[in-house]
């Protein structure tokens, strides 16, 4: 083995980082909330597992640099909407920086819980239990309350591209 290959110089070390974290294939997120102006946010994410069954939990990162950051840090109804493979163009929308990422995206709303998107693998209904400042991101700790699954393929995001999953069935 080459081990002069694993360490990066520290002015290298960001990118090589990056490109480590491209090689790791990530289900898309969309991860949802309603700000106390009754507006819908949201953002796409793949820093997004499960913590705990008991009680049930999950977290995602979010950039701090992100539009809406203020809103997840302190948000209390969230939604972590996992994307089915047909979904790339939804992915997109919530990756780019523009202001109405809702307009015709088809989500459904209901009081006092966070947008959920119809046809996503998953929607899982959370509350923010806590924000955990982590560097240029934050980690928002999730207590699951509802779960809504469908079948389905899910959307990849592996070497900063959208890929779809080929699943194999075994008889």
């Amino acid at each position: 083995m080459n081990r002069g290959s694993l360490l990066a110089a520290s002015d290298d070390l960001e990118a090589h980082f990056k490109d480590a974290m491209a090689a790791l294939a990530g289900g898309v997120c969309v991860v949802t909330t309603t700000g106390p102006d009754g507006v819908p946010y949201g953002f796409a994410a793949t820093s997004v597992t499960s913590v705990s069954l008991d009680p049930p939990m999950m977290l995602v990162c979010q950039a701090k640099s992100s539009r809406s950051y203020e809103l997840f840090a302190g948000a209390g109804p969230v939604a972590v909407n996992m994307l089915a493979a047909g979904q790339r163009p939804v992915a997109e929308r919530f990756a780019a920086p523009v202001d109405d990422k809702f307009t015709d995206a088809g989500f459904e709303y209901a009081d006092g819980l966070a947008p959920v998107l119809p046809g996503a693998l998953a929607s899982v209904q959370c509350r923010r239990v806590r924000t955990i400042d982590a560097g240029d991101h934050s980690v928002l700790l999730l207590h699951v309350r509802a779960v809504r699954t469908a079948p389905g393929e899910p959307l990849i995001y592996h070497g900063r591209r959208y890929e779809r999953l080929e699943l194999t069935h075994r008889g």
